[in-house]
């Protein structure tokens, strides 16, 4: 089969503007120390957020960092220096990543080990990590890095949301946890209060909190828009526009960047200017983090008509009106129940449908209102809580879909090894024939 071309037809200028303010967070956190400001190893979705931006923390997001030697091919230097501190390959390798350079940093006692992207990640103060996401990297990273970085202080919060249960109400158990969470909050608090030697504004974390809320009701707007057809974006570029809904939360920068990709994708509508050629086939992101060092294959999929108007990955939230979410005056409250309802609209549904999961109701959702072909899902082995039950969520998406295409990817987020691009090529293209199958049957 003669392969496509890979240039998209179209991508947004808004995407074009990331790799600059990917450049800027990180050169934050080297410049931190001259700017009398402390730097905190932070975890993408922890819900710190507006904690460090309200106290003037630089937060130093070490996925961000291992995604970005993964996407420029040089992370192997670091994966194997972890790997001769003892880390197994089979380990995040967001984290190996990040370990890799810290060991190498502290041989060289303290300096920047040469040839590091974008000059590299800054020495932390003190790291933050928790269990949100249930993600086991969470505690385990954060302890493993302090065996290099034994003066930092490191503060590791518990489980944010009740674990799915069929035959539970988890309304019934909104509230303890909500108690529980705040009470986290609050100890998050007074851990950098201690390190930082200054004292929480409240009135500031109050304003941060509402740009965030502002900021996160305009990301989904935005992103919805993506439902018209032909859709003028998709998830090859998703992955970049994601970044200051993840890790610029609470800050002007992040909440004028969706203004301007809001009003580019309206444009684009109006338009009727799509992200491929010829449309074809439109498909979801079901599952998994994406290969950063392989980026380029949604752009393969582009050049064959296929076009990704949804993905799960990196939209980790609902606009905040849907959600009902009760008014009250603490701010960390706020946070709370706001990340709380999320996980509530998906368990509601889930437990509507007999033999369902809440990640599948999200998929199926998304199907309906996208109006879309088939599913792709992609399997890091390095991210079993990310990736695992990909094959569950599969196995019952067909049972209510049984027609559906579907295309089982496997990979890694950072370790290249595990990648090869003409086997990958192969089964897109077996899938587009699937599709276009389905297509000649359907009619």
């Amino acid at each position: 089969m003669t392969e496509q071309k890979k240039t998209r037809a179209v991508a947004t200028r808004a995407a074009a503007k990331i790799p600059q303010l990917a450049r800027e967070n990180l050169a934050a956190t080297v410049r931190a120390k001259n700017e009398g400001k402390k730097v905190a190893y932070a975890f993408i979705f922890d819900q710190h957020d507006e904690i460090m931006r309200a106290m003037d923390i630089v937060p130093a997001w070490g996925e961000s960092f291992s995604g970005i030697c993964a996407a420029k091919r040089v992370a192997e230097q670091y994966l194997g220096k972890a790997e001769t501190g003892g880390f197994s390959r089979s380990l995040c390798t967001y984290a190996t990543c990040n370990l890799g350079l810290d060991i190498m940093r502290e041989e060289l006692d303290g300096e920047m080990p040469p040839h590091v992207p974008w000059g590299g990640i800054g020495r932390p103060d003190m790291i933050l990590g928790s269990a949100q996401q249930a993600c086991d990297p969470r505690f385990k990273w954060p302890q493993a890095t302090q065996h290099y970085l034994r003066d930092v202080p490191v503060f590791v919060g518990g489980m944010y949301y009740p674990p799915w249960d069929p035959k539970t109400d988890h309304r019934t158990q909104e509230k303890s946890y909500v108690e529980y969470v705040t009470d986290e909050l609050r100890e998050c608090v007074r851990f950098c209060e201690r390190v930082t030697g200054k004292k929480m504004d409240w009135d500031r974390l109050e304003a941060v909190v509402d740009l965030t809320d502002r900021t996160w009701n305009l990301f989904f707007e935005t992103y919805e828009l993506r439902k018209a057809v032909p859709a003028p974006m998709d998830t090859g570029d998703a992955m970049n526009t994601m970044v200051p809904f993840a890790f610029n939360m609470g800050t002007q920068g992040a909440y004028d960047f969706y203004v301007d990709l809001q009003e580019e994708l309206k444009e684009r509508i109006r338009r009727k200017e799509g992200v491929a050629e010829d449309e074809k086939y439109r498909l979801i992101w079901a599952a998994g983090l994406p290969s950063w060092f392989a980026l380029a294959d949604f752009q393969y999929f582009n050049g064959k008509g296929a076009v990704f108007p949804v993905e799960i990955a990196y939209r980790n939230g609902e606009m905040l009106h849907r959600l009902d979410l009760p008014k009250v005056s603490d701010p960390l409250e706020h946070i709370a129940w706001r990340w709380m309802r999320y996980k509530t609209h998906w368990y509601d549904k889930a437990r509507q449908r007999p033999g369902s999961i809440p990640a599948v109701e999200r998929i199926i959702e998304y199907i309906e209102e996208y109006k879309l072909d088939g599913a792709v899902f992609h399997s890091a082995f390095s991210c079993r809580t990310e990736h695992s039950g990909i094959l569950l969520q599969a196995e019952i998406l067909k049972k209510v879909y049984p027609n559906i295409p579907i295309l089982l990817m496997e990979g890694d987020i950072v370790d290249i090894s595990s990648y090869n691009e003409a086997d990958t090529h192969n089964r897109i293209d077996a899938f587009i024939e699937a599709l276009s199958a389905k297509e000649d049957i359907c009619g």
